[in-house]
């Protein structure tokens, strides 16, 4: 016993020693960048991980006005806001019909879905172009909202459909006796009641869409409708040698997801799992 002890208590040193690593390595280039982002350019390479002799806010003005991050922030904000709303809504009837209805195309419907999220974005990448200049979409906000759409509905379907399924149908038959309507039911059971689900599977698409820059890289060329992610690549391009405000800049992308996540990590976590989980 007291040998098995011994490895077991070994097992985990190694276990959280190995994890410390991965933790160091992992939080190295993020603590560089926040170092760096109040540092001139020779501190940023004299002293790399030390703190600031003077903290420069500057770098965050600079890369706020003058390198149009806060228009880039916003169109992001406007981007990734209508995203999660309309697939929250498109998501949450197709599992609702999906999860609470029987019918002869239900199967089929549900293995569309998850085929959709097997298929990679970049073999698309061809007709989608094809679609958007033969419609003279380019340039245009709402056709990139529902592009990130259709690339969101299946994985936000699939788990709402998982997670509705579990939600007890007394409360629904129940309200249909007091006379309330299917789209009643949904609005007022089964919406409050997913809540969690609905959560997940917004902050995921959140995410998403704020990290995105491959469609807008190909469809957004106006400089004032660019979102944060294509607006940094830009700001790279032209002030690369500008290190502060460049790292700025990098910081002001990452802060919302990285304190989305933070916030809403257990919530993400739960609900994700609830709805891989059930049914």
């Amino acid at each position: 016993m007291l040998r098995k002890s011994k490895r077991i208590t070994v097992g985990k040193v190694v276990q959280y020693l190995f994890l410390a690593a991965m933790g160091v390595c992992f939080a190295a280039p993020m603590l560089f960048t926040i170092l760096a982002a109040f540092k001139r350019k020779t501190e940023i390479f004299n002293k790399p991980f030390s703190l600031p002799e003077t903290w420069l806010f500057s770098n965050f003005v600079q890369a706020w006005k003058g390198a149009n991050m806060s228009i880039y922030f916003v169109n992001s904000l406007i981007q990734a806001g209508c995203t999660i709303v309309l697939i929250a809504v498109v998501s949450s009837l197709a599992a609702y019909a999906l999860s609470r209805f029987r019918f002869r195309s239900n199967k089929l419907i549900l293995a569309f879905f998850t085929i959709g999220m097997m298929i990679p974005i970049h073999t698309v990448l061809v007709p989608i172009s094809y679609m958007i200049g033969a419609l003279h979409l380019k340039n245009n906000i709402a056709a990139l909202v529902l592009i990130y759409v259709a690339f969101g509905l299946s994985f936000s379907t699939l788990i709402l459909t998982n997670y509705m399924r579990e939600i007890d149908k007394s409360l629904e038959e129940a309200a249909l006796i007091d006379g309330a309507g299917y789209f009643t039911i949904y609005r007022r059971i089964m919406l409050p009641l997913s809540v969690p689900a609905i959560s997940t599977v917004s902050i995921f698409n959140f995410l998403s869409t704020w990290n995105n820059i491959l469609f807008p890289l190909l469809f957004i060329n106006d400089k004032n409708l660019k979102p944060i992610s294509l607006g940094l690549l830009t700001f790279n391009g032209e002030h690369g040698s500008d290190y502060g405000p460049l790292m700025a800049s990098i910081v002001i992308t990452v802060a919302v997801p990285t304190i989305l996540y933070l916030v809403f990590q257990e919530k993400v976590e739960g609900g994700l799992a609830a709805g891989a989980v059930k049914g």
